[in-house]
């Protein structure tokens, strides 16, 4: 009787093919809004297992992050900005700010969309990064001069820095450095399309946000050792940091990683940089790791930093990768802390 009423009635074949395609939407539909509510859970749980060691300080509308230890006792105060998409600045400077503390004070500092500091509205470039920085120093009650600590991408803003700011800077410390006189050759990614530089990038870079956005990544780094197997190896395993500021270097990078303030960065061009030549004779140290040295393209990199300052001298680090101060802290430490004691 069936297989009569279906050949006399099509509809019925397809209602009940309707039926199973909804039954399928509303599946799909329960699963990502699962994962959305699960991963806006765990980053509440974040925020509350992960409180900021220093000073949320309202710069510019935003509010910025910003750490301390040690006295200066007339000496300089060191200052270290971090490398691009670097979750934790906190946690990335752990070895050495430990270690410089112990001399003068040191200070860690995150950009907005790094680390605690929060994600800043509105276009960006490299003098509103360099003057936040100034702001949240002085409204922190930190005092100069300032001896400046950047790494990769980092080098832009300590060098704008000290254009901006001679007179507070008593030298700078570079750590495989971006070199403004490269970067402005570099044709920059879209703002709206080819937003990661390639297709390829750009593809990839938009399927993790995805996994990010619905739980999938922190599912993936809660029941594997993906993060520390695939994510850590760049910065020597965090070996050098204790386990909680591990898992929080995990839990910053699912919550910061290529958020709108990223791709301004890598959108950033540095033509102001370099209109304004250079740092006069700011002391002025490039630290290069033995990876970047052994490619021409980086060597020449770093080598044509050095003509930043008539005041220059090239560090290069054996057995370190981008990430020295992971590999060889004590190297990058010894060269700040004769920076200090020259002051």
């Amino acid at each position: 009787m069936m297989k009569v009423f279906s050949k006399v009635c099509p509809k019925y074949h397809k209602k009940k093919g309707e039926g199973k395609k909804r039954i399928i939407i509303l599946i799909l539909v329960a699963l990502v809004v699962s994962g959305f509510a699960f991963e806006k859970y765990r980053e509440f749980e974040d925020s509350k297992k992960f409180e900021p060691p220093g000073k949320l300080i309202d710069i510019n509308g935003h509010s910025m992050h910003i750490y301390g230890e040690g006295l200066a006792d007339n000496t300089p105060t060191v200052v270290f900005t971090s490398g691009w998409k670097t979750p934790s600045p906190y946690v990335d400077y752990y070895p050495l700010q430990k270690e410089i503390s112990k001399y003068t004070r040191a200070v860690v500092y995150e950009r907005p969309g790094y680390g605690w500091s929060e994600v800043a509205s509105g276009e960006r470039d490299i003098d509103i990064i360099t003057k936040e920085l100034h702001d949240l120093l002085v409204k922190a009650g930190e005092k100069g001069p300032y001896i400046l600590v950047g790494h990769s991408f980092g080098a832009n803003e300590v060098l704008r820095f000290a254009q901006l700011y001679s007179s507070e800077v008593a030298g700078v410390a570079l750590i495989d450095g971006s070199n403004p006189y490269y970067t402005i050759t570099i044709k920059r990614p879209s703002k709206y399309f080819i937003r990661y530089g390639t297709v390829k990038s750009t593809i990839f870079n938009n399927i993790i946000n995805m996994l990010n956005k619905f739980g999938i990544t922190r599912l993936l780094f809660d029941n594997t050792d993906l993060y520390a197997s695939r994510f850590t190896g760049y910065k020597n395993d965090l070996s050098l940091a204790p386990e909680e500021l591990r898992e929080l270097d995990e839990a910053m990078f699912i919550k910061t990683l290529n958020n709108k303030n990223h791709l301004q960065e890598l959108r950033m061009d540095s033509s102001r940089l370099v209109e304004n030549k250079n740092i006069g004779n700011t002391p002025l140290k490039v630290i290069t790791s033995s990876l970047y040295n052994s490619s021409e393209l980086t060597r020449n990199i770093q080598q044509g930093l050095l003509k930043w300052s008539t005041n220059s001298k090239q560090i290069i680090v054996d057995d370190s990768q981008h990430y020295v101060h992971w590999f060889k802290p004590e190297v990058i430490s010894q060269e700040i802390i004769e920076m200090i004691k020259k002051n």
